[in-house]
């Protein structure tokens, strides 16, 4: 049996997002969605994996040949495609406002936890209550920030 380098998961995964991100969301809704979501995912992962490295928290690890400084870019691309998706999915009134953050924040827990099973990304604080915390507060974040910046009644 081939055992396949650990950094060929990075451009899978980010090509199974983007291939998920055309499947679901119109292409003008993309267009629309597309300044949130490489400022709210691309920006956000970049500022919270320096924060992570920073405090110990943890990061990525095993990126190969696809990474600049020490940074890799699949996830970027990665959460950039994720948030388009969850800006188009985002549903409108208050109490959504707080359950989806919620959800989505469980939802990249246990996504977080298979790339740390796959040995592609470390968690030194813990895998659950931390990542959630970071997870919760980035999307409750981008939910706020995104329902002002587009008036967005609730």
């Amino acid at each position: 049996m081939t055992s396949y380098p650990p950094y060929l998961v990075y451009p899978a995964y980010t090509g199974v997002l983007l291939i998920a991100t055309f499947a679901l969301v119109p292409r003008q809704d993309i267009r629309r969605l597309l300044r949130y979501a490489v400022l709210f995912g691309a920006v956000g992962d970049l500022i919270s994996i320096l924060l992570a490295q920073l405090i110990g928290m943890g990061g990525y690890t095993h990126y190969g040949p696809f990474a600049f400084l020490g940074i890799p870019f699949f996830p970027l691309i990665a959460w950039s495609s994720y948030f388009v998706i969850y800006l188009y999915l985002l549903p409108p009134g208050k109490t959504w406002s707080y359950i989806f953050p919620v959800i989505s924040a469980l939802y990249s827990v246990l996504f977080s936890n298979v790339l740390h099973n796959l040995g592609i990304f470390q968690w030194n604080l813990g895998t659950l209550l931390a990542p959630f915390i970071l997870y919760l507060v980035w999307h409750g974040a981008v939910t706020w920030i995104y329902r002002i910046v587009n008036d967005v009644k609730v």
